[in-house]
């Protein structure tokens, strides 16, 4: 790999580092958010605009939810070496 590429692996590694804290950090907020209207029998929340209090939509918005910390938790903790050759091979497809 030569300096110039490297450089971009480096630059698209240390921003996808940065998405995944950002996704841990909020993700884990509306998760929390998410539990407590999925426990509360009284919680509203809307479903292609239409307010509902089905305990069945508000887990399953809640499991959905729960994948934006988890794919946080894979970006920001990918071990280095994975993280340079998956880039490394996005990039010579895009460039």
């Amino acid at each position: 790999m030569n300096k110039e590429n490297k450089k971009k692996v480096d630059v698209v590694v240390g921003l996808s580092r940065l998405a995944g804290g950002t996704l841990i950090i909020v993700g884990s907020l509306i998760v929390y958010f998410f539990a407590q209207a999925a426990f509360d029998p009284n919680a509203v929340i809307e479903i292609n605009g239409t307010p509902t209090r089905d305990q069945n939509a508000k887990i399953g918005a809640l499991i959905f939810i729960c994948l934006f910390p988890v794919l946080g938790m894979f970006l920001a903790f990918t071990p280095d070496k994975f993280m340079d050759k998956w880039v490394a091979k996005v990039i010579a497809r895009l460039g």
